[in-house]
């Protein structure tokens, strides 16, 4: 006779001890993630918290001399200075983001409607964005040099007097919005292609079967469709040209005579020259809070969230 040899039966682990199991197996994948958000916070959220509590101190170079709370950001906000700075900075952000994105859209749809040659031609139009902008400011600062440039010899060949190109106070800003858009609308070309490029073709042909023209297909189904793109892109590049420094060092050292000084140039150089950083940090907090208002801005407009 087959000999039956009763088993125990395995012991269920309590409840107690089957809750921390579980909750380990689930958290098990977002432990890889814990070297990132630890580098994260290392290079991102430490400096911006350390700028924050140094915007409500008074220094010595970067040692804190002692706390004085909000009158860092009543000295800003109260002199006439700031918002020259500011006022400048809003004009060259905006400036740029317009001559940017117009130059991107028309480059964008010119040479994607080239049947021969497009291709050659956008690689060779990607040329200024891969440039450093130390290059670019050099290249422009000899372009628009006033005794020997080619931009001023080719002016006085016309009869026209160059002036002092970037040294005057009333035209070094719009030539510096030129410069920064030469060198970013490539930027903007390449994402509008790729929407371009995204459409569908059927819509075109329904657009031309009811008798549209090349206007009615840009309005009823380029324009349309370019609109989610175009706002990301403009936030990028925005925040980018809130941000710039390297350009503004090489082209005209934020002058002449303040003309040229941003937010963000003023702030990397009280960070260089000044004793008390204090103030300096103020200027930090006001373009950290310009680039979360961006995202806001565009979150909204595309109706990501609701406010």
């Amino acid at each position: 006779m087959a000999q039956h040899i009763a088993t125990a039966p395995r012991a269920t682990p309590p409840a107690r001890t089957r809750r921390p199991r579980r909750r380990l197996k689930q958290l098990g994948p977002l432990l890889w993630f814990v070297p990132v958000l630890v580098l994260l916070m290392t290079v991102t959220l430490y400096p911006t918290l350390f700028v924050v509590w140094m915007s409500f101190q008074k220094t010595k170079f970067y040692d804190l001399v002692g706390f004085v709370g909000l009158a860092n950001y009543a000295d800003v906000f109260s002199s006439r200075a700031f918002w020259e700075i500011a006022y400048t900075s809003l004009v060259y952000t905006a400036g740029s983001l317009v001559l940017s994105l117009g130059l991107g859209v028309l480059a964008a749809l010119v040479l994607n409607n080239l049947k021969r040659g497009g291709a050659a031609l956008r690689v060779f139009t990607l040329i200024p964005w891969t440039l450093s902008m130390a290059v670019v400011g050099t290249i422009w600062l000899w372009l628009f040099n006033p005794s020997y440039g080619p931009i001023s010899h080719t002016m006085r060949l016309l009869g026209v007097s160059p002036g002092l190109m970037l040294g005057d106070p009333d035209l070094a800003l719009w030539l510096t919005i030129l410069v920064t858009s030469w060198w970013s609308f490539p930027y903007a070309m390449v994402i509008v292609t790729a929407a371009i490029q995204s459409i569908p073709k059927d819509l075109y042909e329904a657009v031309g079967i009811d008798g549209g023209g090349w206007w009615a297909k840009l309005r009823y189904v380029t324009f349309p469709h370019l609109i989610p793109t175009l706002g990301s892109t403009a936030l990028t590049l925005g925040i980018m040209y809130l941000t710039l420094i390297t350009l503004l060092i090489v082209l005209t050292g934020g002058g002449p005579l303040g003309a040229t000084t941003t937010l963000s140039f003023e702030a990397f150089r009280g960070t260089v020259q000044a004793v008390n950083i204090g103030p300096t940090a103020v200027y930090s907090m006001v373009i950290l809070l310009a680039n979360i208002g961006l995202g806001v801005l565009y979150l909204r407009l595309t109706g990501r969230v609701s406010v």
